[in-house]
């Protein structure tokens, strides 16, 4: 079966589709209340009731909204088609309504240069905002109204993003606005550059025009729920004034008490707390919060997000993000799910989770069971799983042998990028790119850092290189694969770490991660031994799978050089230098395989799968090999290796760079 391409729920990068990917909706759902007249059928293949209580509320999964008139002006034919198809949105919503999923929020990319001001309301208090003619405007009214109508009618509530501060491009040349001054950071500027006057600019003008948009908006459409949608960004001065300033006294003009899920995205927790939460300022305000920020490192949310939860004092949706995933590469474990949810479940204001899955994304199983979970608490069990995937494959040792395959793999880039640790997106590849920028300090805002959920035990690379190299090699890792030192006391990695638990070195980890791709290999070599249903489904599963094998031996190799090439460049003896060079040049034929591997297998040299780095420069698969060719060769300079006196390298262990103060005397156990 031939992968196609789609886009993701940001609309901002693509990735490969195969026929696996959407499972029939028919095929997985599960009993639910629904409203009259929906005809939506029982099913065989359903997992089990739980009594439901303790559930989660709200159940948000994401759909784009696309402005038709501005994708049709990009040459964007078939999505802005998509945008007037009720058939194909009959279809979507259905599929949210059968999967347990309670509300719908329908993202309205920024990065497109507008908001919903642009083109779903009139702007009748100022005219001079219209960017459509007043047919076009009603027919779009019509339309959404249409969608949100369609949703209640399935039991769903509609949730529209919101970006703040956006007016209209009308609007900013009719009032001169002038651009939003930011900071130097580089990504951020290049961003509402693109974007224009009409984002980010703060005024009683802006103010009066968001003030009068609320109202329209909920005027315009009947069956509009609420908001959801940050305070930050491209908001000037103190962004959590904003909210009283400009959007609740719209809010409240409204009549109807709509719900606002204001986001934490990028605003202080006090002036949250201060500003936003209390009921005094609106009644119906609920907090969105992001777990693992923009990546999906760890089922726990990170530390400062369980603060939010724990002193919010507001029912919070929780977002689980994963922009650290890519090109179909499955993340559809039930079992890492459950995880999620059982997490969530632990604050008492936690009301519900928003997932940024889409309604066709590839990974059914996670998105399904994300809703099957939040609503009916209770244990683990691979049981409904393996009975959807046998109803899929028709065999069920396949199917177990898939599930085992999908709960192994959803893990790999997680556990990689706790290590490899940038919370944000960056507009970056997270899979088929490693560079060793993550522990060069090239951006030493992340160099020294892994997920903050690993409470300070998965040991930062740049860290644990240091410590080696000024202390010596007895503090390098110790997994049982050096015979030489099999007769340690079990216990003196910890003790001499001394950090109160067993830490998780990166040998360790990496290692963890290779064992991950084994299984995830192993798992669907024998599931496609039995198949009997889906064949092409399962090879390009089977395919994924072995992609994931060979990537992770690549992580491996290109971690443990990252290592062995900082342990050298903070003044360790010269045979980590020789290591260095051996990991990197065995990494680089890795990598060569995998790629190849890709390209044929999943590409299917069709050129589709790509990369992007840092400032936006896009590599074909080939261009990936010659750029992990070319970083090969920089190993020396990326790690500042020193230029030393012969006589003095390696000369004594743990040897520092002569600019480098000397630790004082230590021993192990003091």
């Amino acid at each position: 079966m031939q992968p196609s391409v789609i886009r993701n729920t940001r609309g901002s990068r693509p990735f490969v589709l195969t026929g696996l990917s959407v499972l029939s909706v028919a095929a997985l759902t599960w009993p639910r209340d629904m409203p009259k007249g929906t005809a939506i059928q029982p099913q065989a293949e359903r997992p089990a009731a739980v009594p439901p209580t303790g559930r989660l509320e709200l159940r948000i999964g994401v759909e784009t909204l696309r402005n038709p008139f501005w994708y049709e002006d990009q040459g964007r034919l078939q999505e802005a088609r998509r945008f007037w198809d009720k058939s194909e949105w009959d279809r979507i919503l259905r599929g949210w309504a059968q999967e347990h999923y309670s509300a719908i929020l329908y993202w309205i990319e920024p990065w497109n240069k507008h908001g919903w001001q642009t083109f779903l309301i009139r702007h009748r208090q100022f005219p001079e905002a219209r960017e459509l003619s007043a047919p076009q405007s009603d027919r779009v009214i019509e339309h959404v109204n249409w969608i949100f109508h369609r949703a209640h009618e399935l039991g769903l509530k509609n949730l529209l993003f919101n970006y703040a501060i956006v007016t209209t491009p009308s609007f900013a040349k009719a009032h001169r606005l002038q651009g939003l001054p930011v900071s130097s950071t580089v990504d951020f500027r290049h961003r509402l550059a693109q974007m224009g006057p009409h984002f980010g600019v703060r005024n009683e003008w802006t103010r009066s025009f968001t003030e009068a948009a609320v109202v329209e908006l909920f005027a315009t459409y009947p069956d509009l729920d609420g908001l959801n949608g940050a305070m930050g960004e491209a908001v000037p001065g103190k962004r959590s004034t904003w909210y009283k300033e400009a959007i609740v006294p719209g809010l409240k003009r409204t009549g109807r008490n709509p719900i606002f899920l204001v986001s934490s995205w990028m605003q202080p927790f006090e002036d949250f707390q201060a500003d936003i939460a209390p009921r005094s300022v609106y009644g119906n305000t609920w907090l969105s919060l992001h777990s693992n920020a923009e990546m999906f490192t760890d089922a726990k949310p990170y530390p400062t997000y369980a603060r939010w939860l724990e002193q919010g004092g507001v029912p919070t949706v929780v977002e689980v993000m994963h922009h650290n995933l890519e090109h179909g590469f499955p993340f559809n474990s039930p079992r890492l799910a459950w995880e999620i949810i059982h997490e969530f479940r632990k604050f008492e204001d936690c009301k519900g989770f928003l997932a940024w899955f889409s309604g066709d994304h590839p990974d059914s199983l996670m998105r399904r069971a994300l809703a099957y979970y939040a609503e009916n608490p209770g244990p683990y069990s691979d049981e409904p799983w393996v009975n959807l995937l046998e109803t899929r494959f028709g065999d069920r040792p396949a199917a177990e042998h898939f599930l085992r395959a999908y709960n192994a793999s959803a893990r790999i880039i997680p556990e990689l990028t706790a290590l490899a640790w940038a919370p944000h997106d960056l507009g970056t590849s997270r899979i088929l790119l490693l560079p060793y920028w993550y522990w060069t300090e090239d951006d030493p805002r992340w160099s020294y850092l892994t997920s903050p959920a690993r409470g300070g035990m998965l040991l930062p690379l740049r860290y644990y290189a240091r410590v080696v190299a000024r202390l010596g090699p007895q503090f390098q890792d110790n997994s049982g694969t050096d015979p030489s030192r099999n007769r340690e006391h079990p216990g003196s990695q910890e003790l001499i770490w001394g950090l109160g638990d067993y830490p998780t070195t990166p040998e360790a980890h990496m290692k963890k991660i290779r064992k991950l791709g084994d299984e995830s290999l192993r798992e669907a070599e024998e599931a496609l031994k039995t198949v009997r249903a889906n064949r092409a489904e399962a090879i390009a599963v089977f395919h994924y799978m072995k992609a994931y094998k060979l990537m992770a031996d690549y992580y491996e190799s290109k971690v443990l050089a990252a290592a062995s090439a900082l342990i050298y460049g903070f003044g360790g003896e010269s045979a980590y230098r020789t290591e260095a060079e051996r990991r990197a040049d065995h990494a680089v034929e890795r990598y060569r395989i995998a790629i190849a591997f890709i390209e044929e297998a999943i590409d299917q040299k069709r050129g589709i799968m790509t990369a992007r780095w840092l400032g936006g420069k896009t590599y074909s698969l080939p261009q990936l090999i010659d750029r992990e060719v070319e970083e090969r060769k920089q190993l020396a300079s990326l790690f500042h290796w020193p230029v030393r006196d012969s006589r003095a390298a390696g000369s004594h262990k743990g040897s520092v760079p002569v600019d480098a103060p000397r630790a004082g005397t230590y021993a192990p156990g003091r």
